[in-house]
């Protein structure tokens, strides 16, 4: 009777294992980043299609602002493989980058310690248009992104602030829902 009880407990133990390995895997696809040859899906489809910046408004007082954002949007993009990247020419989509807030500024933390302080605030929207015939064909909403940074500029800060406030604008782009 013993060797029929370990017997079954071995079985039981050996199902369970191989049922939880099964199961752990339900619900998971490949997202495009295994393979080089992989693309990502996003609102722009398979990533086979060509994007382009067509503007950056921007509310600051920085003029470099612009073209940092639109380097960063091209190495994200690339990087994501969302789109073929053209910097002119002809393209399926057109992408507009909005920035209808920003704000920073800069603190000494106390009289002792005269670490700087950088609060950063970041608005962006993201405005993808056809290429063909203009019509708006998704729009990402306002994403705000705020964080405090101890560096020793506050151009770092912002450029650490504008950095993820677009990973999370182009985070939404691959989202299906």
């Amino acid at each position: 009777m013993r060797k029929q009880w370990g017997t079954w407990k071995r079985l039981t133990a050996a199902a369970i294992c191989c049922l939880s390995l099964v199961a752990g895997g339900c619900g998971y696809t490949l997202d495009g980043y295994s393979s080089s040859s992989s693309r990502a899906e996003s609102v722009l489809g398979d990533g086979n299609q060509t994007l382009r910046i067509d503007k950056v408004e921007q509310v600051t007082m920085y003029p470099w602002v612009q073209y940092y954002l639109r380097g960063i949007t091209r190495d994200e993009v690339n990087l994501r493989r969302l789109a073929r990247w053209v910097d002119s020419g002809n393209a399926d989509y057109l992408l507009t980058i909005n920035m209808p807030g920003f704000r920073v500024r800069s603190s000494i933390s106390n009289r002792v310690d005269n670490t700087l302080l950088s609060d950063t605030v970041v608005q962006l929207e993201l405005v993808v248009r056809s290429g063909k015939s203009g019509n708006v064909v998704w729009r990402s909403g306002v994403i705000s992104y705020s964080d405090k940074f101890e560096t020793v500029d506050e151009s770092s800060a912002i450029r650490d602030g504008l950095k993820e406030a677009l990973r999370r604008a182009l985070d939404r782009m691959q989202q299906k829902f």
